[in-house]
């Protein structure tokens, strides 16, 4: 009787799994490391995304979130990153399931050997990833405690929900991987997996219509990014970051094809040795360099943008603060427009509250660098016509709408916000010493540069300009007639004129100018101490009350919140200082003003210390987060190069050896390997470059939503990054190429 043969069982799947990870551990060990990462940095922004010591740091409303977007992005990330290292794994061993296809192990066996190969990556996966994110989530705790000069307990923990997530996560991940990999198995018959590791691509048929495309979609997307201008909206981003990609990949797939043509026909330089192999190798494989080049390419740009974006706020921050709140406390009254007239001229409306203030201040009359001051301004929004400001014009005869945004200029006009102050005020804020008669201004604007020799004024008379100059007085951030009037990024001017009130048309004029050019007057109080910071929060809390003395306020109304949203620096430098950025912003202010019974803001009580420690916290934040992206990116960016030369090592093993035994020398397969690297890895660095110059007007723009508008400054920085980047990338290069050196040469000198 024949026996009946019986069918392998668990354990022999397993066994075979194992033996072919520990055989091919060359290509495994890179995998897992892959897969590691990405658990390890997910999990730590969840982590991080929950923990009550990040809920206690300045920034506490946005830090949760933005770590926890952070840590789905890297999940989504990992999708297509970890396919395409598993893609590189199963290519390199379809030879051996070949071979076992041909030993008599049908497809259903060599099944069970690929989900036992794929149970042990994600199990080590898995353990190895959450061990090093338990590990180094209380380093990253401690690095951004660290950044924003907190303290922090060292007590080390298991946050369960972000292990369950992660482990859910890249099961789903892992999974699809499986799938993959089976329906590869499944097409194939036993030959096509032998030669499956070495089946060159054909070229692209049609190279024209893809090259032209993708150039049409490059320069279309630096034209638009070169152009845009404040507000951008998140769906303007995403259509360049689409078009970009896109024209990223086409380029480099047709430029490969391209190069190894223009290249093989010429004679010269293609019948070089060392130029040879190359290009011959790159022809063999033009499609997925091309595509791997891209890929390299798009995560540098990324690094480079997510890297110079944190820096330039981080270094900026400080600045912004300082400029939009310039002393260590200090108070901004908007005059009613039925008590300007009384104000003005006798100062009654803020009578009780100067009182007050001046009794506060007594006591540190006698402090050395106690710095007070205390002025009025008139701002308003204008239109410049022809380089010429002309307050003739009625702003709602414009195209401008309060809370829509369509560009500050159009035509030979253009929409600035000018602020009105004393020639006093204004020699006094500056250390100058102008003299002005009374018809005339002396003009101060970093942003503008004006044309004409005079300006216009609503009934018509033309003052001079004597003067233009830089020097921009310090003055808080004020709003215009307690509207949220979005001039966000609208070029400033300053007038400093013989007398403030009259300048303006006095009580005639002033009507007019609140309707036509939503003019508002404000009276603005700081004081810097050289104290503590307990002596600076004192004179804030008594300030507060001192609020309280103005007609219709009390000192429950004017309180401000001490988690006051920094953010509203965010305008600080760009203009809109009055003005609202954004919903979050005006939502940040609501508890720090006084308003009226219509809702409109009269008074901002602000302590320098409180605003500017939340903005801190929230720019330390982004570049804890930017620094672990980047660290992450970079290591991705190093994998894919890794695991190009290890494939394309493996796949030219033979033919170098074929290249040694007729004749080519160790130092001529140097400098083929050399001239490869140098081809194909400094193309991703150069054309990264371009994209990050003419893109950088987008992390300019962001960069104004946020907190500055320093393009010196992100310049430098931009420049920066990209000279630490390159040599970043040059060492990864020359690790790469050594890698791939070793594995050709193992085999031409056997």
């Amino acid at each position: 009787m024949k026996q009946e043969m019986r069918r392998p069982g668990r354990g022999m799947y397993l066994r075979l799994a194992w033996t072919g990870i520990r055989k091919n551990r060359q290509l495994y060990a890179p995998y897992f490391v892959a897969g590691m990462a990405m658990v390890m940095v997910f999990y730590i922004f969840r982590f991080l995304g929950a923990s009550a010591v990040v809920a206690q740091l300045p920034g506490k409303e946005v830090l949760p979130v933005l770590f926890n977007v952070g840590g789905w992005g890297i999940g989504v990330f990992s999708i297509p990153f970890l396919f395409y290292t598993s893609a590189g794994l199963i290519k390199s061993r379809k030879k051996e399931l070949g071979l076992y296809n041909i030993l008599g192990m049908n497809k259903e066996n060599l099944f069970h050997v690929l989900f036992w190969e794929t149970v042990i990556s994600y199990v080590v996966t898995l353990l190895g990833g959450l061990l090093l994110g338990v590990a180094f989530s209380k380093v990253a705790e401690l690095g951004l405690c660290n950044i924003m000069d907190k303290q922090v307990n060292y007590r080390i923990y298991v946050d369960g929900a972000s292990a369950l997530t992660a482990a859910a996560l890249f099961a789903v991940i892992y999974l699809l991987i499986l799938l993959n990999s089976l329906w590869q198995i499944r097409r194939s018959n036993p030959i096509e997996l032998l030669h499956g590791g070495s089946v060159g691509e054909r070229p692209p048929k049609s190279r024209k219509i893809p090259t032209i495309l993708g150039l049409l979609l490059l320069a279309a997307t630096y034209g638009v990014a070169v152009k845009m201008r404040n507000p951008i909206g998140a769906g303007e981003v995403a259509a360049v970051g689409v078009f970009l990609i896109a024209g990223t990949f086409l380029l480099f797939l047709c430029v490969s094809v391209f190069l190894c043509r223009v290249l093989q026909n010429n004679k010269k330089y293609y019948y070089k040795t060392s130029h040879f192999v190359t290009i011959s190798t790159m022809s063999f494989r033009m499609k997925r360099n091309g595509a791997s080049l891209a890929a390299i390419c798009i995560l540098v740009t990324l690094i480079l943008a997510i890297l110079s974006f944190a820096v330039a706020f981080y270094s900026g921050s400080i600045g912004t603060v300082n400029r939009h709140y310039p002393y260590d406390a200090g108070i901004s009254v908007e005059i009613p427009a039925e008590n300007v007239s009384e104000e003005m001229t006798s100062g009654t409306y803020t009578r009780k509250l100067r009182a007050e203030l001046e009794n506060v201040m007594k006591s540190y009359a006698d402090t050395a660098n106690t710095e007070i001051s205390e002025g009025y301004s008139a701002n308003l929004m204008a239109v410049m016509e022809d380089g010429c400001l002309d307050l003739r014009l009625d702003m709602r005869d414009t195209w401008y709408t309060p809370g829509y945004f369509t560009g500050w200029e159009r035509d030979s006009r253009q929409i600035v916000y000018v602020h009105v102050l004393s020639l006093a005020d204004y020699n006094r804020l500056c250390g100058t010493s102008y003299t002005l008669s009374p018809d005339e201004v002396l003009l101060s604007s970093e942003d503008v540069r004006y044309a004409s020799d005079h300006l216009i004024l609503c009934d018509g008379n033309k003052i001079k300009v004597k003067e233009q100059t830089r020097k921009i007085p310090v003055m808080t951030g004020v709003r215009l007639d307690g509207i949220a009037l979005d001039v966000y990024n609208c070029d400033e001017i300053y007038l400093a004129v013989s007398n403030l009130y009259s300048f303006m048309g006095g009580n005639e004029d002033a009507a007019r100018y609140d309707e036509a050019n939503y003019m508002a007057y404000h009276w603005e109080f700081g004081v810097n101490v050289d104290g503590t910071d307990q002596e600076k929060q004192d004179i804030y809390e008594k300030m507060e009350k001192a609020v309280a003395k103005l007609p219709g306020e009390s000192e429950d109304s004017a309180r401000e919140d001490p988690s006051a949203d920094a953010g509203n620096a965010d305008s600080a430098d760009n203009g809109g200082s009055a003005g609202n950025a954004d919903s979050a912003q005006d939502n940040a202010s609501e508890e720090n003003t006084a308003y009226n019974a219509d809702g409109t803001s009269d008074t901002v009580c602000y302590l320098k210390a409180e605003r500017g420690e939340r903005f801190y916290g929230l720019a330390g934040g982004l570049l804890f987060l930017a620094i672990i992206m980047n660290v992450l990116f970079v290591f991705v960016t190093a994998l894919i190069m890794y695991y190009k030369q290890i494939s394309e090592g493996y796949e030219d093993q033979n033919r170098f050896a074929i290249m040694r035994k007729i004749g080519m020398t160790a130092d001529e397969i140097k400098k083929s390997i050399r001239s490869q690297m140098l081809t194909v890895f400094s193309l991703p660095l150069l054309v990264a470059g371009v994209h990050f110059v003419f893109t950088s007007n987008i992390i300019y723009i962001m960069l104004n939503y946020s907190v500055m508008d320093d393009r010196p400054l992100l310049n430098s920085v931009m420049l920066l990054c990209y000279l630490i980047f390159a040599v970043i990338y040059s060492a990864v290069y020359a690790l790469t190429s050594r890698t791939y050196y070793r594995i050709v040469n193992r085999a031409s000198t056997s």
